[in-house]
């Protein structure tokens, strides 16, 4: 698929400039790309999010990935503030998973390669 790095890269952007706007101290961020998919982790250590924050992340990520979206408007992601960002990247990832477990926040994305 063409730019698929720089979709993962634009995603990662969007998601560092959300937590570091909200004063995150320790993130870490892992990406896994195998044959089928790529998988993206993150861990927001100490957060300040909240279960209804993590609620909201949910909803803005479950949304079924839509290519022709994902085609015109990815190179948009990190251009703006707000849910707009987190929704145009629920339009480029398979699937999502937002959990607050121990004080922590886990994000785990996987977007499935064609």
């Amino acid at each position: 698929m063409r730019h698929e790095v720089k979709k993962i890269c634009r995603i990662v952007d969007e998601l560092t400039t959300l937590l570091l706007k909200e004063d995150t101290n320790e993130v870490d961020f892992k990406i896994k790309r195998e044959k089928d998919r790529t998988v993206i982790s993150i861990v927001d250590y100490r957060t300040t999010y909240t279960a209804e924050d993590v609620q909201e992340f949910s909803a803005c990520f479950d949304v079924q990935r839509q290519h022709e979206v994902e085609e015109y408007y990815w190179q948009l992601v990190g251009e703006s503030d707000g849910d707009a960002e987190l929704t145009v990247i629920g339009t480029m990832i398979d699937e999502a998973s937002v959990t607050l477990k121990d004080g922590n926040m886990y994000i785990e994305l996987v977007r499935y390669r064609e």
